[in-house]
């Protein structure tokens, strides 16, 4: 279970106000003094000193000592704020164990208030590298000052747009119930990624089936993944599949979209062929659908 989940029926109103002070001073301070604390939550110095050493306490803040005292919020304490404003909205009422870690997302098992269970995706950019995140992602685009708060909170409403999107032209994705800073809440999936699945009784079909699905998101859906591989491919129990994270998702009319999509096509070629020796020619390929999607724009223009 997530600490966050922990502490959430612990926390008063106070301490809640205290962590959103600090958040706000975070847009524009790596650390938060207590002196802005007190000006955004409207608390007595003495009240701010004695729940903000409580939150220290329980690691949902750190502390930084320089030519000034500052506060950040740690990972535990962004998933309280945004746990907070899911279960407020009934989108989830409780938080279970841990469902998988990713390069830069954690994902939990999750509960509607029907019992339901959903899944939630906590989004943590910046994991494994500040520099090549901000260099890969273009939400992030050419903003200076830009915290691990703000970017991981722009990768979650990306993917959330990004599945919105999938699911108005029925593609083959998870359903997005909602999303909250860098959390979002889904439908539950079961299945293992493509990688791992070792005993496809027909691997052709799933490629055939895959490849539709990268066209139907082009043509008809006017968007590319960016950043599709076996990892994020779920095969179902079924041997249907499902097409997750897209965080790096963008519109076909992008000045590199033709790019992303012929990335997007040869890594799925050199996987398929690698494992499971289906040969197939990743430029044909992006030609047909690439072809199908300008005769598209050209009837538009009519």
């Amino acid at each position: 279970m997530s600490k966050a989940a922990e502490y959430l029926l612990e926390l008063e109103k106070k301490d809640f106000r205290i962590l959103q002070s600090i958040e706000v001073g975070m847009r524009t301070s790596e650390h938060v003094s207590i002196d802005t604390v007190v000006e955004f939550s409207k608390y007595t110095l003495d009240e701010v000193i004695k729940r903000i050493d409580g939150l220290h306490f329980k690691d949902l803040v750190s502390r930084w000592k320089g030519h000034y005292v500052g506060y950040q919020l740690t990972h535990h304490g962004y998933d309280v704020l945004a746990f907070r404003a899911l279960a407020e909205r009934d989108s989830i009422i409780a938080i279970g164990r841990e469902l998988g870690k990713g390069k830069e997302s954690d994902v939990f098992y999750a509960f509607d208030t029907k019992q339901k269970t959903v899944v939630a995706k906590i989004h943590r950019v910046g994991r494994p590298s500040f520099k090549r995140s901000k260099k890969l992602r273009s939400y992030v685009g050419r903003r200076g000052h830009i915290n691990w708060l703000y970017k991981s909170r722009l990768s979650a409403e990306r993917e959330f747009e990004g599945l919105q999107l999938a699911r108005k032209i029925k593609a083959k994705v998870p359903n997005a119930i909602d999303q909250n800073r860098h959390i979002i809440v889904m439908e539950y999936f079961e299945g293992i990624e493509l990688v791992d699945a070792y005993d496809l009784t027909k691997p052709l079909k799933i490629f055939n089936g895959i490849m539709s699905q990268v066209r139907k998101l082009f043509v008809k859906g006017n968007i590319v993944h960016g950043d599709l591989s076996e990892y994020n491919i779920i095969i179902t129990p079924k041997f249907d599949f499902l097409i997750i994270d897209f965080p790096q998702y963008e519109l076909a009319s992008h000045p590199n979209a033709k790019e992303y999509l012929f990335r997007d096509i040869k890594n799925l070629c050199r996987f398929f062929k690698r494992k499971f020796s289906i040969e197939s020619d990743p430029n044909e390929i992006l030609d047909v659908i690439y072809n199908e999607y300008e005769e598209k724009l050209k009837k538009k223009k009519k």
